[in-house]
């Protein structure tokens, strides 16, 4: 007969093999192992469906232990389909090959319980997962690099160092500026299980993941990763600004120094960090099924964090399925760098949704703002470089997909200024109170070109607009704004027709046109205006809070 011990090693094994998502405390496990049987048994497993961002399939299923195998591997029996309840379920992330299980139990008994994280093995034919974490579900106390407070919180401060794991069983607390790493020296990697909340205390709060170190934040749609302020409560009462935020800095090009600068480096405005170098693929690590709440604090005068800020990241790094909700300053804003965004959410902002300079010239595709009555600036807000319009490299990114509401405060669906270029294919801009589309600073004008000469640096295509006014146009600019947007292909002026964010039957911004970036293997292939395909896709089901924001056009 196995001892407690053996049983103990065993389950967590079997929970990581299949991956099962829970809140700690849940009522019911996600899933058993029988140690009789040596199998692990999961009621509910999610397995993202191919091509679809808000659709999973739902199995049963049933895992081996193989105790002839180094560590601990499982091997899959047997799976059915099964129906996806309301209670927690496991999910196995295709990605990242990783499944992911909140609570196993032994032989049913809750009062032992793990979680576990299983790798897929590579080639493996059945499937089989090898566990590559494993601990109790009940807070246990507080590691060495970490200060204990009450209950089952722990305090972070001062520089992390080595490989550093926030479990999902303690909440984390941010004491000051928590450094991940130094700059290019003394680096980190940062891992934060799914479920797992970390809090700042105050406004000066914030987590800075530095050059040469990484961040990787996996989390799943039923339990992501929470960054907020102390005493949230999900009532959506904590007032923006209640901490700082969350910083990564890169090694990837920016732009803004002097001419003949071999490596262009520069500092950050509100902490004055080193960020930016010479390489475009350089990785920063993981934020995956990420809220960022509540965040953004004036460090210095008129110098402010964002909810999440981006330094200099490079594309090397994976940026997907994040919110950031009620941010006092940006929701989310690249200073250059080459970092590309997939599935960002943007809710309740003070001030602009989407924000970027010194040459970021990444990519992004699936994007959501909706912004809320008495806050909010602009949808986006871009810039080549403050300084100097012309700098090089120019800020140029491509953007596909794009559902950007405003609200009575939203002063542009996109204002794009100071000689910034971008490609936007297949958005809506709606409810902005001054324009949907702004154009500013000649820097820029001269950059597009001119209607019907295009350079193809500044373009707008297969879009649909809908504001009281739509376009920002002045005579005295180099064209006008309506011009520049007619006389690009698939782009109308009409109501989008949505059904709260997401596009009603009937909508004009289903079916509007191909993206132009189809070859590119980031960029999925989409023939709709918006975010979202139509009323079934809402890929942001589960993951994201909203709390009392109303969504889509009031």
């Amino acid at each position: 007969m196995l001892n407690f011990n053996a049983r103990k090693k065993i389950s967590l094994a079997v929970l990581a093999a299949l991956g099962t998502t829970v809140s700690v405390g849940a009522n019911a496990a996600t899933a058993n192992f029988d140690t009789a049987t040596g199998t692990l048994q999961i009621s509910s497993v999610d397995v993202p469906r191919a091509g679809s961002a808000a659709q999973f399939d739902t199995f049963s299923a049933n895992l081996s232990w193989l105790q002839d195998q180094p560590g601990f591997v499982f091997e899959l029996t047997d799976a059915v389909l099964a129906a996806q309840s309301a209670e927690a379920r496991v999910f196995f992330d295709g990605q990242f090959g990783k499944v992911f299980v909140p609570e196993v139990t032994l032989d049913g008994n809750s009062g032992v319980s793990f979680f576990a994280e299983m790798e897929l093995v590579p080639g493996s034919n059945p499937l089989r997962f090898s566990v590559t974490k494993l601990h109790s579900s009940n807070f246990e106390g507080c590691p060495d690099f970490a200060a204990p407070l009450d209950g089952n919180a722990c305090a972070l401060e001062g520089t992390l160092s080595g490989d550093v794991t926030l479990t999902n069983n303690i909440r984390w607390v941010l004491n000051g500026g928590v450094d991940v790493g130094g700059d290019r020296t003394n680096a980190s990697v940062l891992t934060i299980e799914p479920g797992t909340v970390v809090q700042g205390q105050s406004g000066a709060d914030f987590l800075f993941v530095n050059r040469g170190s990484q961040i990787n934040a996996i989390g799943t749609p039923q339990r992501p990763v929470i960054f907020t302020g102390l005493g949230d409560d999900d009532s959506d009462t904590l007032l923006s600004g209640s901490w700082a935020g969350l910083v990564l800095a890169g090694e990837s090009l920016v732009n803004g120094c002097s001419e003949g600068v071999a490596v262009c480096e520069q500092f950050d405005e509100a902490l004055t960090r080193s960020y930016g170098g010479n390489n475009p693929n350089d990785n920063s690590g993981v934020l995956k099924y990420v809220q960022i709440r509540f965040a953004g604090f004036e460090i210095r005068p008129d110098n402010e964090l964002n909810a999440l800020t981006l330094l200099g990241v490079g594309s090397g790094t994976t940026i997907d399925f994040v919110q950031t909700h009620r941010a006092k300053d940006d929701g989310v804003e690249m200073f250059g760098g080459t970092v590309n965004l997939k599935h960002i959410v943007a809710t309740a902002v003070d001030d602009d949704s989407l924000d970027w300079g010194q040459g970021w010239t990444g990519k992004g595709q699936f994007i959501f703002v909706n912004q809320v009555d008495g806050f909010g600036d602009h949808g986006i807000e871009a810039d080549n470089n403050e300084g100097d319009f012309n700098s090089l490299p120019r800020s140029k990114p491509q953007l596909v997909n794009l559902t950007i509401i405003g609200s009575d405060t939203g002063r542009d669906g996109a204002l794009l200024r100071r000689g910034t270029g971008v490609n936007i294919n297949n958005a809506i801009f709606t409810n902005f109170s001054r324009s949907c589309l702004n154009i500013d600073s000649a820097a820029t004008f001269e950059n597009a070109g001119a209607p019907g000469q295009l350079t193809g640096e500044l373009t707008v295509e297969n879009t649909v607009v809908d504001c009281a006014t739509n376009f920002n146009d002045d005579s005295a600019d180099l064209f006008l704004v309506s011009d520049w947007f007619t006389s690009q292909p698939g782009n109308v002026a009409t109501n989008p027709n949505l059904n709260g964010f997401l596009p009603a039957a009937g909508s004009p911004a289903i079916g509007i046109g191909l993206h132009s970036f189809g070859n590119d293997p980031f960029f999925a292939v989409t023939d709709y205006a918006g975010a979202f395909a139509d009323e079934n896709d809402d890929w942001t089901r589960d993951w994201t809070f909203f709390g009392t924001v109303p969504v889509g056009v009031r």
